[in-house]
């Protein structure tokens, strides 16, 4: 684990419990080891949904975020927009305002905590959101000089369960990260935090097949559970 110690790491999660389902993983790998772990959510706000209860408020989505940043010990974390108007709709305010926040604009950007590690959602995923996020941070993610700007040496793409259910090309992970069964389990009860979210199987935001992902992750490495990622740049030490 001491090879985590001096990382730190910037997730960047469109909504609440992305980090946890696509990150939580490495996420505790990195705690554990004593690095740092940051987390930008782009958007939160009211949403109607096909859960029996119908809609999750603002308010109850923040009270979920406190108790999984507490339980994965986030160094800190913040919310970008508070607010309907940017939520499930970020696609119509364009990349702009979410590159200047994971570069400069927000108290975690790149300038201000100086991340080792980047990771953001998959490009192939239905979700609008995540499509416009995963194209905004790969281009604040663009190749510079290290005089210039911060320069993140590992970028990785995590992914989703639901992120199967896509038009397009399907990201195929290249970086896996092996999990054991303690940490498969602080990883399925952050999500279990998120309340609001949770499903039941066979849904994809079930805990079931949150689970039975991760283990098909880890059959493809030899290991009881993995989390899996697209690694867009790794500079070796």
């Amino acid at each position: 684990m001491h090879k985590f110690k001096n990382e730190r790491l910037l997730v960047i999660a469109p909504h609440p419990d992305d980090e946890a389902i696509g990150c939580a993983g490495l996420i505790t790998k990195i705690n554990t080891a004593g690095g740092k772990v940051f987390v930008l959510f782009l958007t939160i706000g009211d949403t109607k949904d096909f859960s029996k209860k119908g809609v999750s408020s603002v308010s109850e989505r923040e009270a979920e975020i406190v108790k999984v940043a507490q339980f994965l010990k986030f160094d800190d974390w913040e919310i970008a927009f508070r607010s309907s108007e940017y939520h499930l709709r970020l696609d119509a305010h364009g990349q702009q305002p979410i590159i200047n926040l994971i570069e400069r604009k927000s108290r975690i950007s790149i300038e201000k905590i100086k991340p080792t590690i980047v990771t953001f959602p998959s490009l192939y995923s239905y979700n609008q959101d995540h499509q416009v996020v995963a194209h905004a941070t790969h281009a604040a993610l663009r190749p510079a000089e290290p005089v210039t700007k911060h320069f993140v040496s590992t970028v990785l793409a995590y992914e989703m369960p639901m992120d199967r259910w896509s038009l397009n090309q399907q990201m195929v992970p290249n970086f896996f990260v092996p999990l054991t069964k303690a940490e498969m389990k602080t990883k399925t009860h952050a999500m279990s935090l998120y309340s609001s979210q949770m499903r039941p199987a066979p849904n994809p935001r079930s805990l079931e097949i949150l689970k039975s992902f991760a283990q098909l992750r880890g059959a493809h490495v030899g290991h009881d559970f993995a989390e899996a990622y697209y690694c867009y740049r790794m500079l070796m030490p």
